[in-house]
């Protein structure tokens, strides 16, 4: 009787085991986290972990969806609400367009309404404008090309405003004035940086280059003055909104010596390099000041690019590639940068630097400082 007993209770035991996930699943309650902190990933080639506490510690975010959504393998992008400082949009590869209402500790996926956005879509770039913050823009590479989406509802729903002419190339970034929503820069895989004033009704194009265009930084108080990256890591700029540019190759192997900021913009051959960028940003409290990761380190540049010198992290040059770099939007002193799995802070302009583990076997895509709150910050992982 009691071994018939204990038979019973197993087989019970069993079957709750395999029935109850099961019906869980049908019933569309799923949750998704991104592996444990001591041993990275564990679903997906890549993660996004988040710090409250300006990069000491690190924990994973939650993304979880309903029936046949599944988690993102990838995160491409990271975009904040310029006045709602809980509101965080993620775009994916392959899983479309995210959001967040705390603050990037959660995430659910955005179902376009007007399903011109697809689920399956790589959300390349997210913009949102600081002018109307219901106007939401999106790089977006589906159905085998690249298009450009825009919401007027905060991402209730979307329209294709721009589609490349050609399958399998797409639309990589994109620059919002912070002035004017209706002011729309993109870049495109093609080599063109197209330009509209009124939306995304009409383009015309700034320039054809003849590689793909990667990367765009615009300076917000002096829309003229634009950089671009192309694909085989070239670092180009111009100073008169696109007519003439100035091919400022890749610094990073010594102190540059190009020419001063008042030198005329044909253009001329800097300090070469083989090796791509792996980062482009700017100080957001002053566009003079530019940061590239590399191959070979961490270089800046305090006078828009004309001349760089090396930042000396705790490791030797060339010995790890730097891969990701943010600027603090408090105070321009604090920058990060990470190298493979460490993270690299510095508080005094980069004299002085601590250094530490991120919690990952990945190495880091992106680091992102949420402008509101300065000290949560993301790390987007590859």
């Amino acid at each position: 009787m009691v071994s018939r007993l204990l038979i019973l209770i197993l087989v019970l035991f069993l079957g709750a085991v395999v029935i109850i996930p099961f019906v869980l699943n049908i019933a569309g309650v799923t949750s998704f986290q991104f592996g444990s902190l001591s041993g990275g990933p564990q679903a997906g080639s890549g993660i996004l972990l988040r710090s409250g506490d300006g990069g000491m510690g690190w924990e994973n975010t939650v993304f979880s969806g309903a029936r046949r959504i599944r988690a993102p393998d990838k995160i491409l992008d990271i975009a904040f609400h310029p006045q709602n400082a809980d509101i965080v949009f993620a775009g994916t590869k392959s899983s479309g367009l995210w959001k967040s209402d705390d603050g990037g500790k959660s995430w659910g996926k955005i179902t376009d309404q007007s399903r011109a956005l697809e689920s399956n879509a790589d959300v390349y770039r997210i913009e949102v404008s600081r002018s109307n913050p219901q106007i939401i823009y999106l790089a977006v590479f589906q159905n085998s090309r690249g298009r450009v989406f825009k919401s007027e509802n905060s991402g209730l729903s979307f329209r294709e405003i721009y589609f490349v002419t050609a399958n399998r190339f797409g639309v990589f970034d994109l620059y919002v004035n912070p002035q004017d929503s209706n002011h729309v820069i993109v870049v495109t895989g093609q080599g063109g940086i197209l330009e509209s004033r009124n939306g995304g009704k009409t383009w015309h194009v700034i320039k054809w280059f003849s590689e793909a265009l990667t990367r765009i930084l615009v300076n917000p108080a002096f829309y003229g003055e634009i950089f671009v990256v192309i694909s085989s890591g070239k670092l180009f700029k111009t100073f008169d909104g696109g007519e003439n540019w100035a091919d400022l190759q890749e610094p990073g192997i010594k102190t540059g010596t190009f020419p001063p900021p008042n030198a005329t913009l044909n253009p001329f051959v800097g300090l070469t390099s083989k090796r791509s960028i792996e980062a482009l940003v700017a100080d957001p409290n002053n566009f003079t000041t530019l940061f590239i990761g590399s191959k070979e380190g961490l270089v800046r540049s305090t006078d828009g690019g004309f001349s760089w010198d090396r930042v000396n992290l705790l490791i030797p040059p060339e010995d790890l590639p730097v891969s990701a770099v943010a600027v603090s939007y408090s105070d321009s002193n604090k920058i990060f940068a990470t190298a493979s799995t460490q993270f690299h802070k510095t508080t005094d302009g980069g004299e002085n630097w601590t250094v530490s583990a991120l919690p990952t076997r990945f190495r880091t895509n992106k680091i992102l400082v949420h402008p509101l709150r300065s000290d949560t910050m993301f790390a987007v992982l590859k």
